[in-house]
């Protein structure tokens, strides 16, 4: 539904467009009014609209006409090639979006928006819509011409069509068009320029496969084909092995031994093969099946292993005539081919220096969005005011990935790594050199939060047989890419020593000045942060670094770090939640069946591949991306501040004042109060039972009270009372637990358990007897009627609530259980609250460090028993609410809830699980998480009051802490954008100066390095320009919405 302020303006648009708009209708027909013509369907038409300017007046206005103009029926031709030489223009960099002629036409504006929307209205379906339902009446006919291939077809009877009368045409080719046969001499001839294809032969009964090498196709390298190499050099052993997207092929190959020949391996790669080796090849991959291998491993993940048993089975199905094992080979060739792809997009083969001057990071896709000093930032950046500079901010967010583990196989001496830092993993040598000389660094002792697993088990997980239990990263936190030098391997858990070293890395690499970084123990990494980069050596006055807790993560932790680490409360954050990097490993962990059996350096080539694919396709997804994101953002944000402002409206003006400027406060200086930690009155039974002896006490002092036994009062009665109510609800979780399987010694224990609870239960009811006259009676006539044998944990113990309908029961009583079943009910809420946090926890421990079916059958024992504890805190509420139902009568206890409601199965859930939305900024939690306080003294009263104000000032803070984040959020997207189109820009300018940077004089090295280099600015130029379109009407949208609305947060 949209907001109100769009049908404001919707409406006010229209009233305005009526009386300065006209609409017109042309026509090329001149008879078009005659009445002949009125009856004729109407030709397709186009809308022109037409904006007058005038300046006549003081005030500039607009006048909008509106041309229907006749249009050709045909179609217009759509043109989507590239321009044909490349333009760059820095101009177009300075606005990031075009506005269209009448800002405030929200008709118009809409009908340019409406059509990228997704959720488009469904047609009727018909009979098109099941294409397998009308097939399957067609599956005989699709056999019957499946079987026919398999024979000659209409080439039974019909020569070659070279008219030889002496050879048969009995060859067909399975990868050419059509089935013609062709004789031996034409197959062969007609391949010598297809030497891979799969020829078959007419046997007179049947096809059978042959190779072309039997018929005599050689493949010449080093010349033209059809040209004679006067030295050919057949390959060693004339059993050259290519692999192919169509099979495994042996060929016959000769090499050029020309006197001018050039070295083996590269007339292979000329001719699109590439090597094995580069020593006496034996084997090479085709330059297509190495393309196609590299996307698909990259976006399946499938193994370098199962793609080269499908292309053995592709080639060979029956295990008669097995190819030639060449996996290793392969396995070889892609891992050379991604290292080299790598190194050509980083533009290392135009620019001096080549692959070895490569910098430390310089080899990744780079996130346009993120702030680029010196690629994608204002020159004067670092000297905006705060209202400003928060736009130039860098978001981190670190993480561990336990699914990425690494088996103790190979070396680096063995298996180096070919990249050596220089895309996303950090250098190893000098990781390692690191972590040696400060393994031994203690870890902190103390623990100011809940017991978190990151910090637990940092230093004892478990790692036998591994040589790297996980990966650790630190990722661009608001669009999830992989930054340069910023992932490495974990040898145990999540240690400080190791996330260090990658924080430093990471900042190093261009980095401004402000961060916000996101992560999960946040409260804990941060305390002694500045303390170990010292030690280390590290310089952490370059950056000002504010911490924060991903919002998934941040309800496993205190109330106090709530408060304090909350990306929804603190400023300039705009809508993140710091959980983009989980969203990302769901990608790569995929990948983890293949990297753990990989030696060192090709695992860690591999991951920067997969790496660098996640990136390009999050950049070539940003137009799109940021539509949406802006689409969603700009009614948000009318209707948050709306609703921020009608919440301030009902409040006293001066109280929101005084809100206004804590919250102002904190957030110039986060070390002042915070105005978002709510302080809740605590009431505890074992407080409850405190006063009422202390008041004992004073009545035996004062000789006021009539002691009826010499060891309890009539509070210690309702008191024993309730702690019977306690034991018997334990014991019957634990005796409907008992298995019908249970042992002798388990019976016999929960035997034992039920005669102690008899005895107690009669002691007391002997006592009891003597403050509520009459009770054993009805309890007898009670048990006798339902079962007289029962179960100790079945006996009714008749408390005041329960016997007040039936028995006069003195006041005093009725008080004294009134005050100990009002503090029963709190304290059951927050141990109920205490469960639910932690089974949250567990939950995510469960799904984040816990593999293997053991494993997780004993993480969910652990879970069941605390459900069965979350369920106990329930019943325990129920009954203390229903009691003080019962008693709120007699004690004339009037707006006794306050705050405390009936609790129904759906409220019991974590205070993240909203109900009617998505994100804290939309839903609407629990009312067991703000339970109120209610009170009867004058001083509990005045606590009572206190508490709601508290109530009201967090909630009243958190409504304008989610309409300032979407206002920010909104300005942030227009800043992403803007930056994006200026980092395009930059990309292309850098390509276009390393045209004639090649260092060799070839001129074919140097045409195909200008080539590709006037290749990639023109695909930057295109992006940028896509993105310019996408993004053209964005300004008129931002400009719907009310923007002065802000200036009331």
């Amino acid at each position: 539904m949209a907001p109100s302020w769009i049908a404001k303006i919707s409406a006010f648009m229209k009233r305005r467009r009526s009386k300065r708009a006209t609409h017109s209708v042309f026509s090329n027909d001149e008879d078009a009014n005659t009445e002949q013509d009125t009856l004729l369907a109407p030709a397709p038409s186009e809308t022109h609209r037409h904006v007058d300017w005038p300046h006549g007046t003081q005030r500039t206005s607009t006048q909008a006409a509106y041309f229907d103009v006749h249009s050709s029926p045909k179609r217009r031709k759509r043109s989507s090639s590239l321009p044909s030489a490349v333009s760059i223009s820095t101009s177009s960099s300075d606005t990031s979006h075009s506005h269209p002629a009448d800002p405030t036409d929200l008709e118009y504006l809409m009908s340019r928006i409406e059509p990228l929307d997704d959720d488009d209205v469904p047609r009727d379906r018909t009979a098109g819509d099941r294409p397998l339902i009308m097939w399957l009446e067609e599956t005989d006919e699709y056999l019957k011409e499946l079987l026919r291939r398999e024979g000659r077809g209409d080439f039974s009877t019909t020569p070659c069509p070279c008219g030889s009368e002496t050879s048969h045409a009995q060859y067909r080719c399975e990868d050419c068009y059509g089935d013609r046969l062709y004789c031996e001499h034409c197959a062969a001839s007609y391949h010598r320029k297809h030497p891979l294809h799969r020829v078959r032969r007419w046997t007179g009964l049947y096809f059978e496969r042959v190779s072309l090498k039997t018929l005599g196709v050689r493949i010449q390298l080093g010349h033209e084909p059809g040209e004679t190499c006067r030295a050919p050099k057949s390959a060693s052993g004339d059993d050259f092995v290519v692999l192919d997207v169509l099979g495994i092929h042996e060929v016959g190959l000769d090499f050029c031994g020309c006197h001018q020949a050039i070295p083996h391996h590269k007339q292979l790669l000329r001719y699109g093969w590439f090597p094995a080796t580069s020593v006496n090849p034996k084997t090479a991959a085709t330059f297509r099946l190495l393309e196609v291998f590299h996307t698909l491993s990259n976006q399946s993940k499938v193994s370098g292993r199962e793609y080269y048993c499908a292309l053995s089975q592709r080639t060979e199905n029956t295990g008669t005539n097995p190819p030639k094992d060449r996996y290793r080979a392969f396995m070889m060739c892609i891992r050379e081919w991604r290292h080299l792809k790598m190194m050509k997009r980083a533009g290392r083969g135009n620019v001096e220096g080549g692959i070895g001057a490569a910098e430390q990071g310089s080899c990744v896709v780079e996130c346009p969005a993120c702030p680029q000093p010196g690629k994608n930032l204002p020159k004067d950046f670092a000297t905006e005011p705060p209202q400003r500079s928060w736009l130039y901010r860098l978001y981190l967010t670190i993480d561990a990935n336990f699914r990425l583990k690494r088996k103790k196989v190979s070396s680096d001496a063995v298996d180096p790594s070919l990249n050596k830092g220089r895309a996303y993993r950090v250098e190893e040598t000098a990781y390692k050199s690191h972590l040696a000389k400060f393994d031994d660094q203690p870890a902190d002792p103390t623990d100011t939060c809940n017991n978190h697993d990151a910090v637990k088990l940092a230093t004892n997980k478990k790692g036998a047989g591994l040589a790297a239990t996980g990966v650790a990263t630190v990722d661009c936190a608001r669009h999830g890419m992989k930054r340069p030098c910023s992932t490495g391997d974990l040898q145990k858990g999540e240690r400080y020593v190791n996330i260090d070293y990658l924080v430093n890395s990471s900042l190093r690499q261009n980095a401004p000045r402000e961060i916000v970084a996101s992560y999960d123990i946040a409260c804990q990494y941060h305390r002694r942060f500045p303390a170990r980069f010292t030690s280390y050596g590290f310089d952490a006055s370059q950056h000002s670094i504010t911490w924060c807790i991903p919002k998934f993560h941040i309800n496993a932790h205190k109330d106090e770090c709530r408060a304090n680490y909350n990306w929804h409360f603190l400023p300039y954050s705009a809508r993140l939640d710091g959980e983009g990097v989980e969203r990302a490993w769901a990608k790569s962990n995929p990948a983890s069946a293949s990297t753990k059996e990989m030696g060192p350096g090709s695992r860690c080539d591999f991951l920067d591949d997969v790496f660098s694919h996640h990136n390009w396709v999050k950049v070539t997804g940003l137009a799109v991306s940021f539509l949406k994101k802006i689409k969603k953002a700009v009614p948000e944000r009318g209707t948050q501040i709306l609703a921020f402002q009608d919440y301030s409206r009902a409040l006293p003006a001066e109280t929101t004042e005084r809100w206004r400027a804590a919250a102002e406060d904190w957030e110039r200086d986060s070390k002042r109060p915070n105005p978002f930690s709510l302080k809740r009155p605590v009431i505890t039974q074992a407080a409850m039972k405190l006063r009422i002896t202390e008041a004992d006490a004073k009545e035996l002092q004062e000789g006021t009270t009539a002691a009826l036994h010499e060891k309890l009062s009539a509070a210690g009665v309702v008191m024993a009372g309730l702690e019977i109510e306690d034991h018997q609800r334990r014991l019957r979780v634990d005796y409907e637990a008992l298995s019908a399987h249970a042992t002798d010694i388990h019976r016999a224990r929960m035997q034992e358990r039920q005669n102690q609870l008899r005895r107690k239960i009669d002691a007391w009811a002997d006592i009891q007897q003597l403050y509520m006259p009459g009770i054993t009676a009805h309890r007898e006539r009670f048990m006798s009627q339902s079962d007289p044998a029962a179960m100790s944990h079945n006996i009714p113990l008749l408390l005041p609530s329960a016997a007040s309908g039936f028995l006069p029961i003195p006041s005093n009583m009725l008080e004294h259980e009134w005050n100990l079943r009002h503090a029963q009910a709190h304290e059951a809420l927050s141990d109920l609250r205490g469960h639910l946090e932690v089974r949250s926890h567990l939950y995510k421990t469960k799904d984040r460090f816990v593999g293997g079916q053991r494993a997780n059958t004993r993480a969910r024992d652990v879970i069941s028993t605390l459900e069965a504890k979350i369920n106990m805190d329930a019943e325990r509420y129920r009954v203390a609410y229903h009691a003080m139902y019962v008693l709120s009568a007699p004690l004339a206890k009037a707006d006794w809830q306050g705050g405390l409601c009936l609790l129904t199965n759906a409220d019991i859930r974590h205070a993240t699980e909203t109900e009617g939305a998505e994100s804290e900024g939309r839903g609407k939690i629990s009312w067991i998480w703000y339970a109120g306080t209610p009170a009867s003294s004058a001083g509990e009263i005045r606590a009572w009051q206190d508490n709601l104000q508290e109530s009201l000032r967090v909630e009243w803070c958190k409504a304008r802490a989610r309409a300032r984040r979407w206002g920010e959020e909104v300005e942030l997207l227009q800043e992403e954008m803007r930056r994006v189109i200026q980092y395009h820009d930059w990309a292309a300018r850098q390509w276009v100066e390393r045209v004639d940077h090649d260092t060799s004089e070839a001129p074919d090295y140097r045409d195909g390095a200008n080539a590709y280099a006037y290749r990639q600015a023109a695909i930057r130029v295109s992006m940028r320009d896509f993105c310019q379109r996408s993004w053209q009407d964005v300004g008129a949208w931002v400009d719907l919405g009310d923007a002065s609305l802000e200036d009331t947060l």
